[in-house]
C-alpha cells in the first residue's frame, strides 16, 4: 500500500515529556532513555549539509493526549498513558504514535507519542540478552517509535528497528539497521533539510492540553494492528485524512 509520504520540512524541533511521568521507571530513566532514542536517529549521516537538531524542552508538559490546536500553541508530547482501554487503543501495542501532517504535501506539523502501561511493565533489559520475565524494554519501543516520529513507516525487514513486531524483553530494535537507514536518508537525504533553525512549535509552544478540541490534519502513525504479540504483522500506509474538530480520529 503506498500514502503521502510524510516528512518534516524544518530542522529544528522540539518535544516535551509529560509531568505525570512514568508508573514503572523514575523520571532520570524516562528522560535519559528518551533522549538516546532521539540521539539514535539524529547520529545518522545522510551526506553534507544541515541536519536535524531536537531538543527535550526543560519544562514538562501538562499533555497526555495526541493534540494538534490548528490555530494555537502546540508541543510534540510523550506521554504515558494509563486510560489505553478508555481510548480505544488496541489493547496489545506498546505505543501510538500520532503523525499530525497537511494531507496533500504530507508536511508533518506535530508528532504526539503515547506509551501503554495497560500493557505491562516498561523497564531497562539488559543488552543484548534481553529480558525474561515479561518487562518491555522502553528504550526498544521509544526508538521505533522516534521512527514514526521522522516520518517512516513500518518495515518488512525483520531486523530493522523499524518493522512493526516484538517480543518483550527484546532489545533489537535500539539499534537501527541497513533498512532503517536507507529509509531515513530517502525522506532526507543530503541538502534537503534548510539551515534556518527554530525549534518552536506551530503556533507557538503551549505545553498544557487545551480544552478545544484540536483541529488540524493527521494520521496515526502506528498503535492498531502493530507492536503486537500476535495477529498479522508487516507494512501498515500512512493514509491521509482530514480530521475535523473533534477530540480523536484514527486512519
Amino acid at each position: 500500500m503506498e500514502g503521502i509520504p510524510l516528512e518534516w520540512r524544518r530542522r529544528c524541533m522540539s518535544y516535551a515529556v509529560d509531568a505525570r511521568g512514568a508508573r514503572d521507571l523514575d523520571d532520570a530513566d524516562v528522560l535519559r532513555i528518551v533522549d538516546v532514542s532521539f540521539e539514535a536517529w539524529l547520529a545518522l549521516d545522510c551526506g553534507p549539509g544541515p541536519r536535524f537538531e531536537v531538543r527535550r524542552e526543560s519544562r514538562r508538559a501538562r499533555c497526555d493526549r495526541a493534540q494538534y490546536v490548528q490555530d494555537g500553541g502546540n508541543v510534540n508530547v510523550i506521554a504515558f498513558v494509563a486510560d489505553w482501554t478508555e481510548r480505544d487503543h488496541d489493547p496489545q501495542a506498546y505505543a501510538l504514535t500520532t503523525v499530525w501532517h497537511h494531507t496533500r504535501t504530507g508536511e508533518i506539523y506535530d508528532v504526539d507519542m503515547e506509551i501503554n502501561e495497560e500493557r505491562g511493565r516498561y523497564g531497562v533489559c539488559p543488552a543484548p540478552a534481553g529480558c525474561t520475565d515479561g518487562t518491555i524494554d522502553l528504550q526498544n519501543v521509544i526508538t521505533h517509535e522516534v521512527g514514526h516520529f521522522f516520518g517512516l513507516a513500518h518495515s518488512a525487514d525483520r531486523n530493522a528497528a523499524m518493522y512493526g513486531y516484538s517480543e518483550p524483553g527484546e532489545v533489537d530494535k535500539r539499534v537501527l539497521r541497513g533498512d532503517d537507514v536507507e529509509g531515513f536518508c530517502a525522506i532526507y537525504p543530503s541538502g534537503a533539510l534548510p539551515e534556518a533553525c527554530d525549534p518552536t512549535p506551530r503556533g507557538g509552544l503551549d505545553l498544557d492540553c487545551t480544552d478545544a478540541s484540536p483541529s488540524g490534519c493527521g494520521c496515526r502513525a502506528a498503535g492498531h494492528g502493530t507492536w503486537r504479540l500476535s495477529g498479522s504483522v508487516g507494512l501498515i500506509a500512512l493514509a491521509a485524512v482530514i480530521v475535523r474538530r473533534r477530540p480523536r480520529v484514527r486512519c
